[in-house]
């Protein structure tokens, strides 16, 4: 696999269910070891068989990861306080599915690459964890940087964005959303995520 092409996986899928490494625990305040914690679940239910019951449990370690309140208002942006209550309601749980589609599509894709952990900075609000991953099959392959940022909300720590090579999912969602909503208004972006949904077979009801 190519690093580009690692790269478009990794940013689609988040890049969240990479095997873990030995690496020491160096996080600041526990926030490396809330990654390392919820990683270890996920390898751990990835490598066993495929079931409706591993897949609701697969759901249950991402909604403990993912704060999809953050992913919805940071990749609306400017656009999300021109939403009615209704509206973001709806969004957020379009958003929520979208991203959990693309993890059950590609997650196995990513299980044979190693992740070594390289401590956490932190801002005023967030910290953010540094991670590399390298494939445990191709050693020519070039490693690849993924970073989490990760904010503590209450008495749990959240992740609020992926950056992949130093490009961040949200940042590239709010790209896309607000081309579509400058040129079509915010009922088509909700419309095409509602078809992308239905093209992967997935039913939900979000209204």
């Amino acid at each position: 696999m190519t690093r580009s092409r690692l790269f478009t996986l990794l940013t689609l899928t988040l890049a969240l269910l990479l095997p873990l490494s030995a690496s020491a625990d160096t996080g600041t305040d526990g926030s490396v070891a809330f990654i390392k914690a919820r990683q270890g679940e996920l390898t751990r239910l990835l490598t066993a068989p495929k079931s409706p019951a591993n897949d609701k449990a697969v759901t249950k370690v991402f909604d403990k990861m993912l704060s999809y309140d953050a992913l919805a208002r940071n990749s609306l942006d400017s656009h999300w306080g021109d939403r009615t209550d209704a509206e973001k309601k709806e969004f957020r749980c379009i958003l929520k599915h979208l991203v959990q589609d693309a993890y059950r599509r590609n997650l196995r894709k990513t299980l044979n690459y190693e992740v070594k952990y390289n401590g956490a900075a932190k801002d005023k609000t967030a910290y953010l964890v540094k991670t590399v991953a390298k494939s445990r099959k191709n050693a020519r392959a070039e490693s690849v940087t993924i970073d989490y940022v990760v904010v503590k909300e209450g008495n749990q720590f959240l992740v609020h964005d992926i950056v992949t090579e130093g490009s961040s999912l949200v940042k590239n969602y709010r790209s896309q959303f607000r081309r579509i909503i400058k040129k079509k208004g915010f009922a088509e972006l909700t419309s095409r995520m509602k078809k992308k949904l239905e093209k992967n077979g997935t039913q939900v009801s979000c209204g």
